[in-house]
């Protein structure tokens, strides 16, 4: 069996004990109406989770290119989770908050942007004049600085490259994050242009094994990483499970 199939059938177990994490979660969080840090916790899960199922599945279609997409999306979210444990240390209610405004400052930048085209199509919807209230609320409560920088780039104010720096991830932030954005903002197409015929045949096959084999660790490095959290922080009793699914990793770097 290749390292590639390995880490397969590795993030397919991840998945599995993943989504038996969300079915535990999900009543509790239901139960309690306010946003709370456990539910920006679970939303970070559940959203991984999801995208770690979507990467197999396109990984179990054969479709590599747009698995690293979303490669690149959960590693982009352990970054965000790990600088929200950061922050949380420091004050968990004032970043909880950050969270929440941050997103609904991009809400209303989306809005703006389209002169709030569509709003009338939805019914019992919220109005303009509802949402520049809510904007002049989040407003008062930081600098202009500060509102601009959650605007840009969420509740952290960082840039992608700098969280990845303040979450202790700058190298593979160099490595992968840069690699794989070439395939979102889609400006490489050498691999539809005849990839062995340009590159050669054997370099081809190695650097399309080597490029797959990255794209299932960094699935399961952002993935996993997020579950342990969500695990330890909710208490939800997958130690056993989660130690397995890390030692079979382990083993399988070793072999790397």
């Amino acid at each position: 069996m290749s390292s590639r199939q390995a880490w397969i059938d590795i993030n397919k177990e991840l998945q599995a004990i993943c989504e038996k994490m969300v079915a535990r979660l999900s009543p509790r969080v239901e139960r309690d109406e306010l946003i709370s840090w456990e539910h920006i916790v679970v939303g970070f899960f559940k959203k991984g989770t999801r995208t770690l199922r979507a990467t197999n599945i396109l990984i179990e279609d054969g479709l590599w290119e747009q698995a690293q997409i979303l490669a690149r999306v959960l590693f982009e979210l352990r970054v965000n989770v790990d600088c929200f444990v950061i922050m949380a240390a420091e004050d968990d209610v004032a970043v909880c908050h950050r969270v929440i405004d941050s997103m609904m400052l991009e809400k209303i930048k989306q809005l703006e942007a389209s002169n709030y085209a569509g709003l009338d199509m939805l019914s019992g919807r919220p109005t303009r004049q509802d949402f520049q209230k809510t904007l002049k609320e989040i407003q008062s409560c930081y600098l202009s600085g500060e509102i601009a920088k959650l605007r840009k780039y969420g509740f952290t104010g960082l840039s992608i490259e700098n969280r990845a720096k303040r979450a202790g991830h700058e190298d593979a932030y160099q490595i992968v994050y840069r690699n794989f954005s070439r395939n979102v903002h889609s400006t490489d197409y050498v691999e539809h242009l005849g990839g062995p015929s340009i590159t050669g045949e054997n370099f081809h096959r190695e650097y399309v094994d080597s490029r797959d084999t990255v794209t299932l660790y960094v699935a399961h490095f952002s993935a996993g990483g997020i579950a342990e959290f969500t695990n330890f922080a909710l208490r939800c009793d997958m130690d056993a499970e989660l130690d397995e699914i890390g030692r079979k990793q382990k083993m399988l770097r070793e072999k790397e």
